[in-house]
């Protein structure tokens, strides 16, 4: 205990001497650029404390506007597929009222319901492949099945089973065709 006692005396002395230390060396020119530097690197340390902040907020705010983004970036298209929704509903109903259907005028709401259609993809960005008559293209039509023709040259797509469709210049699915081969 006695160890413990002359150390806590000890403290106080040393504290004084190094206060009294200061004041012999504030004249110092080596002091002064000690003190400068020092106060200079708390200026730093309370600027990269800010500045780490700063960054954590702006972070978890991107991260709030991706998840935002994220599950509303189909508003719109969903917008413009209603009506043509609201249309085919409308259709079937009218359907099942009336016992004798004109297949003219179900044809004509039917060709209106796929106008909506088309315009709502093509406001999204999409755009369809139907390679008829075109050349194979492995990149964007996938041959289902090949067919020998004589008359045509190789390569070429017969009959489109399923048409493509292209999103914002990326492939989303490929065109599903005939191709003709010669022998």
């Amino acid at each position: 205990m006695s160890n413990i006692d002359e150390s806590y005396k000890e403290k106080p002395d040393q504290y004084q001497k190094k206060a009294a230390n200061r004041e012999a060396s504030k004249g110092d020119p080596i002091f002064e650029e000690y003190e400068k530097a020092r106060s200079e690197l708390n200026d730093y340390k309370s600027k990269f404390i800010r500045a780490s902040a700063e960054l954590e907020n702006q972070r978890k705010r991107m991260e709030r506007e991706i998840d935002s983004a994220k599950k509303f970036a189909l508003h719109d298209f969903i917008l413009k597929l209603l009506p043509a929704k609201d249309s085919m509903e409308k259709g079937i109903e009218i359907a099942k009222e009336e016992e004798i259907v004109d297949s003219k005028t179900l044809l004509d709401g039917m060709r209106a319901t796929l106008k909506l259609f088309n315009e709502a993809f093509q406001d999204a960005g999409l755009e369809e492949i139907n390679p008829l008559g075109e050349e194979f293209d492995p990149e964007l039509h996938e041959a289902m099945s090949v067919k020998k023709v004589d008359d045509i040259e190789a390569n070429q797509v017969l009959t489109v089973f399923q048409k493509g469709c292209i999103l914002n210049g990326r492939l989303v699915r490929p065109a599903w065709v005939e191709v003709s081969i010669n022998s």
